[in-house]
């Protein structure tokens, strides 16, 4: 019987006569998925059925074989199992969750090479926390270590926003599927004229939703209550931080608006 072609953005496949400019070949961390690589490929991947025992054969492009995409080919390696099975709907939800994991990592991958992400609408934004003037890692550590013993396991990264608000948010690692605190800095700190303690001060506001999360009263949502408050003042630039914030940040986002630099 022959095997069944399935492609990820729903591509058809290539004529059997047509002969696939496809490098060499290797196995998934299990032995029971073979990968080949394609440099013609670049933003899809594609599974065969049938290679070994009913296991598939995956077909990624060329840039995914170094080391470092491991985890990303077996993440493909998880998909293309599922792919070729039968499309119940629980089977097609967990394909388009793992196709969605797989990409957003390998973007995550290519982000902390240096390199540009895969440019594909409605993808989950990868993290990235060295931004033109500041790095968030070293203020977000800096933060934990002063504020909170180190107790604090969240990311941070740059926003995509252009309104310029920061903001708290969960998300799932693409890898292991578990859920993580991302701390989300707007664009307008990442500027020549933001102070270091400015970006520590909308950081340590944000580690605060964290540990002191909204709670509901009376029916009522409330985000900065009392208790929020008394911490965040604790913050030894409060005061600067907060002045800082209310005067000059509007003006970067509004010549991010503009497309002009900081």
């Amino acid at each position: 019987m022959p095997s069944t072609q399935l492609d990820l953005f729903g591509f058809q496949p290539e004529p059997a006569e047509k002969k696939e400019n496809v490098q060499d070949s290797t196995l998934c961390s299990k032995g029971l998925v073979r990968f080949k690589y394609n440099p013609l490929l670049k933003k899809s991947i594609r599974c065969k059925a049938g290679f070994l025992f009913g296991h598939p054969e995956v077909m990624l492009p060329a840039y995914m074989k170094g080391p470092e995409f491991a985890q990303a080919r077996d993440l493909a390696a998880e998909w293309a199992e599922h792919a070729v099975r039968r499309k119940t709907a629980k089977n097609k939800a967990l394909v388009k969750e793992l196709v969605g994991r797989f990409w957003t990592a390998v973007d995550q991958i290519l982000v902390d090479k240096g390199e540009a992400p895969i440019s594909t609408k409605g993808r989950i934004p990868p993290i990235c926390p060295q931004g033109k003037y500041h790095d968030l890692n070293k203020v977000l550590a800096a933060i934990n270590e002063t504020y909170f013993e180190n107790t604090l396991t969240c990311r941070i990264t740059w926003s995509n926003r252009i309104g310029g608000l920061s903001f708290h948010s969960v998300r799932k690692d693409p890898l292991t599927g578990e859920d993580f605190h991302l701390i989300s800095i707007s664009k307008g700190y990442d500027a020549a004229n933001c102070p270091v303690y400015a970006i520590a001060g909308v950081v340590y506001h944000e580690c605060l939703h964290i540990v002191i999360p909204p709670k509901v009263s009376n029916g009522r949502r409330i985000v900065h209550g009392r208790d929020f408050r008394k911490q965040e003042r604790l913050y030894i630039y409060y005061e600067e931080w907060n002045k800082w914030h209310k005067e000059v940040l509007p003006k970067n986002i509004r010549a991010l608006q503009k497309h002009k630099p900081l």
